[in-house]
C-alpha cells in the first residue's frame, strides 16, 4: 500500500484533475467533431476541425501527464454526451463552440487554482489553456469577417 505522504496526496490529487481536465477535453473534442460535420463553409470547417486537432493533442499531453505522475487514465463509457441534440448550423455554430469553450476555459481555472497540483503542471495547463481560448477567439475572428 502506498504511503500517504504529503508527496502522494498531491500526486493523487494532481492525477484525479488531470483526469477531470482530460474527461472534459475529451467530450470537447467530440462535440467539437460534431459541430464541423454540418459546416459547408470550408474555412469555418477547417477552423473548427483544428479547433478539434489541438483537443485531441492536449488530450495526449494531460494523458503523459497522468502517467508521469504514476498515475491512470480514467476512462468514461462511450455514449451519446458527445453529439448535439440539435443539428448544428453555420448560423449556430458559434454559440454551440462558446459553450463548450466556456466549460472547458472553467475545468482549465480550476485545475490552475489547486493548491495541490505542481508548478510545472500548471505551466503546461496554463499553456493548453491560452491555446484552447486562442483557438476560439480566431473562430470569432473568421465568423465576424464573414457577416
Amino acid at each position: 500500500m502506498p504511503s500517504s505522504s504529503p508527496q502522494n496526496l498531491a500526486q493523487l490529487h494532481s492525477v484525479k484533475k488531470l483526469n477531470q481536465l482530460l474527461q472534459a477535453v475529451q467530450e470537447a473534442k467530440k462535440k467539437i467533431e460534431s459541430f464541423a460535420a454540418g459546416i459547408k463553409n470550408t474555412q469555418l470547417h477547417q477552423a473548427i476541425i483544428s479547433m478539434a486537432l489541438e483537443n485531441n493533442q492536449y488530450a495526449i499531453e494531460i494523458k503523459s501527464l497522468i502517467l508521469s505522475l504514476g498515475g491512470e487514465t480514467e476512462t468514461k463509457p462511450q455514449g451519446a454526451t458527445g453529439q448535439p441534440k440539435k443539428k448544428i448550423t453555420e448560423k449556430n455554430v458559434l454559440s454551440a463552440c462558446e459553450k463548450s469553450e466556456r466549460l472547458l476555459v472553467k475545468i482549465y481555472k480550476e485545475v490552475l487554482n489547486e493548491s495541490y497540483v505542481y508548478d510545472s503542471l500548471k505551466k503546461i495547463i496554463g499553456y493548453q489553456l491560452k491555446g484552447v481560448t486562442f483557438a476560439f477567439q480566431k473562430l470569432k475572428l473568421l465568423n465576424t469577417l464573414q457577416r
